[in-house]
This record gives structure tokens, C-alpha cells and sequence, in this order.
């Protein structure tokens, strides 16, 4: 099946225990929207797994380096590589259970909660 992730109209609501992303929320043109939708399709309780990049909360200079080649990068590869990930999961509405920083804070692994 091939569905638009900011439009999954195809599945009801609280359809899945858990629905994972996997590096996506560079290139949607909506990354919150997207968030949104998932939660819909998320049963209460369930889970909304997400392994992302972006901007590093911890190293100043590794962000700039980002800012600096976002647009280039864009551009090129799809990808906007300097996403501020905790501000998106917040502007969606998730709850935020674990989260876990890797590669000078730019890889994340959060655990949400639909906020249903």
C-alpha cells in the first residue's frame, strides 16, 4: 500500500498500537501535520515511535554548521537537516514519553503518547 503520511484517509481512527518514523520529518512539507495524522490513526494508550535528526540542542556550532548549508542540503537531498524535532512534536499535540540523543544531539529516538 501507498499512502501520503499527512493524508492516511485509508485507515479510521485508532487503527494501530504503534506507528513508526523512520527519518521523515526532514522532508515533509508539514512535518506537524503529519505528527497530527499519526496520532489519529494511533489507538489511545498506543505508541508513536520516531528516529529523527536535526538541529542539536547541545552543540552550538554543529547547529550553525547546519543553519548555515540547510538550504543547499534541502535543495539537493529533500532533506532539511536543521528541523528543531522537539519544538515539531510539540507544535503536534504528542506526549513525549522517552527520548534519547545521539551523534552531538542531531539522531533522536522518542517514545510518544497520542494525546487523546
Amino acid at each position: 500500500m501507498e499512502a501520503d503520511a499527512a493524508n492516511l484517509e485509508s485507515f479510521s481512527d485508532n487503527s494501530f498500537d504503534t506507528v513508526v518514523d523512520t527519518f521523515g520529518l526532514c522532508s515533509f512539507d508539514d512535518p506537524v501535520a503529519v505528527l497530527k495524522e499519526l496520532q489519529r490513526v494511533c489507538k489511545p494508550g498506543g505508541k508513536i515511535l520516531l528516529l529523527e535528526h536535526g538541529r542539536s540542542k547541545s552543540y552550538v556550532g554543529l547547529s550553525s554548521y547546519l543553519d548555515k548549508h540547510a538550504e543547499r542540503h534541502a535543495k539537493n537531498w529533500g532533506c532539511v537537516w536543521n528541523r528543531d524535532i522537539d519544538q515539531i512534536v510539540e507544535s503536534s499535540g504528542l506526549q513525549l514519553a522517552k527520548l534519547d540523543n545521539w551523534h552531538f544531539g542531531t539522531t533522536y529516538y522518542m517514545v510518544c503518547r497520542p494525546s487523546k
